[in-house]
């Protein structure tokens, strides 16, 4: 049987047919205008999965490389601060080392000097208290706190005294053994019963039991016979302690017994080693020592802390982690700053501080007692007496003599002692320098490193979205061909309107 086409049918698949080279020639056009090779994900799954993974990696390493512009930065600044304190110390530290080398006989005004070298240590912490933007450069994990502070002579990190660690623990309280031979010996001398002779050689050995000197008065003579005789039978433990101090079988004096919130039963303590049941305020005065002592080694257990502070950044290592907070060590850039590290803190054996900028103070505390008419550190009341009378005084007054020396002697051998220790810090800064020079440059290596990932990725997401421009552009005149004459089509199978056939 025939089968009628009609009219309505043939422009219904006529107006199908346009429309469909309209979506063609529309998408054509998209191509040209965007270069794109696709502009959904259904017009290529395989395509625009890869291409989400590229451009995922392409956002991660643009993050990763203005990351490590702003550390670049931020190191860059801190090595420049740090190579023009290094630069503001060599005058003065060029002065210490002549007068270290007993090469200023001239006697360079060492109180001039002194306010150079406090002059120094106010420049320096000002440096160290430099910030970058809003935050601050030496601060560790603060950045947004001052992290040094003068109070006074105290130098202060975020809070903390920078010279603790040096409070001893409380001394046990002496025996009276040696007061009271003393005092039997003076007795006796005035009585008549103790030679001058044996008063003299007495008083060596208690001097010697004191650890007022290191020679024995006497060879061969064992120091723990007369040490028994004077505590009697039965000594307790800490007497004990005390005869082996004094026998110089111990270096340091023995301490008190802890009091009981610090052992008895299970004491806790935080994670600073300080016990938390430990009162505001003690007692007595052994308690206090205690509460002090441990005070003091928490605050030194909270700077080594800081010091240590640790601020994570991915830089493009991979920045991956064991467990929460336990990130994987070289996956990740450590882009803390803390100045602890560069000035030090704490105290040594000798009791003197190790920070360098508390340092050059305490030396120009010691150069201030520098007479210059005398050539001589002076005690106060001698500092500004002319030359002449300071020598006359010397000379008449054998007291005045003794205390002038020993004063003399026990400055110089601090001022000397500092100045070692100040050559020290000096070298200290200047390796810490080089490595944050180190650092500098291998940050500036990172950063064309991850430029070059960048471009890199940049073509390959190029390679898998842009479309051949030259066949993007044929497509759409293929495409504009084929809707023109569809176009043309139409027209000739429109039919006649009524009004055509009322002409």
């Amino acid at each position: 049987m025939g089968f009628r086409i009609t009219t309505n049918m043939m422009m219904n698949s006529y107006r199908y047919n346009l429309q469909g080279s309209t979506v063609k020639l529309s998408d054509a056009r998209d191509k040209v205008l965007t270069q794109r090779n696709f502009n959904s994900y259904a017009e290529d799954p395989a395509a625009a999965t890869q291409a989400f993974r590229l451009r995922r990696d392409w956002y991660q390493t643009d993050n990763q490389l203005s990351s490590n512009k702003n550390v670049y930065s931020k190191f860059n600044t801190a090595w420049q601060n740090l190579q023009g304190m290094l630069k503001d110390l060599i005058n003065p530290m060029d002065k210490v080392s002549a007068i270290r080398g007993n090469s200023d006989t001239a006697g360079e005004s060492r109180q001039a000097l002194a306010q150079v070298l406090r002059e120094s240590s106010e420049s320096m912490i000002q440096g160290f208290n430099q910030k970058l933007g809003d935050h601050f450069i030496f601060a560790g994990n603060d950045a947004l706190n001052v992290p040094f502070e003068w109070k006074g002579d105290e130098l202060y990190y975020r809070g903390i005294n920078v010279n603790s660690g040096g409070v001893c623990k409380p001394t046990a309280e002496e025996p009276a053994w040696l007061d009271n031979w003393s005092a039997a010996l003076e007795g006796g001398l005035a009585a008549g019963t103790v030679t001058q002779e044996a008063y003299d050689q007495g008083m060596e050995w208690i001097k010697f039991y004191r650890h007022e000197t290191d020679v024995a008065p006497e060879e061969g003579v064992d120091p723990e016979t007369t040490l028994r005789n004077l505590a009697g039978a039965n000594p307790t433990a800490k007497e004990e302690e005390w005869i082996q101090y004094y026998a110089h079988k111990l270096t340091a004096k023995p301490t008190a017994d802890e009091p009981a919130w610090a052992t008895s039963g299970d004491p806790k303590t935080d994670k600073y080693g300080v016990p938390t049941d430990m009162p505001a305020v003690g007692t007595d005065e052994i308690e206090q020592g205690w509460i002090n002592y441990y005070q003091d080694q928490g605050n030194l257990a909270k700077l080594k802390e800081m010091s240590e502070e640790e601020m994570y950044i991915d830089l493009g290592m991979g920045a991956k982690e064991n467990a929460p907070n336990d990130p994987i060590r070289g996956s990740y850039f450590n882009s803390a700053l803390s100045g602890l590290n560069y000035t030090n803190f704490g105290v040594d054996e000798d009791g003197d501080p190790k920070n360098f900028a508390v340092l050059l103070k305490e030396l120009a505390d010691v150069f201030d007692t520098w007479g210059e008419n005398g050539q001589k550190y002076l005690p106060e009341k001698y500092r500004d007496m002319e030359a002449d009378d300071l020598e006359a005084l010397m000379d008449s007054d054998p007291e005045a003599a003794a205390e002038i020396k020993a004063y003399h002697d026990e400055a110089t051998a601090k001022a000397m002692r500092l100045m070692d220790k100040l050559k020290e810090g000096q070298e200290f800064l200047t390796a810490e320098h080089v490595e944050l020079e180190a650092q500098s440059s291998y940050l500036q290596t990172n950063q064309l490193r991850l430029e070059s990932q960048k471009t890199d990725l940049n073509y390959e997401i190029l390679d898998v979205e842009q479309v051949d421009l030259a066949e993007a552009i044929t497509d759409f005149s293929w495409e504009q061909y084929c809707y023109n004459a569809a176009l043309k089509i139409g027209n000739q199978l429109l039919s006649q309107s009524l009004i055509d056939y009322m002409r």
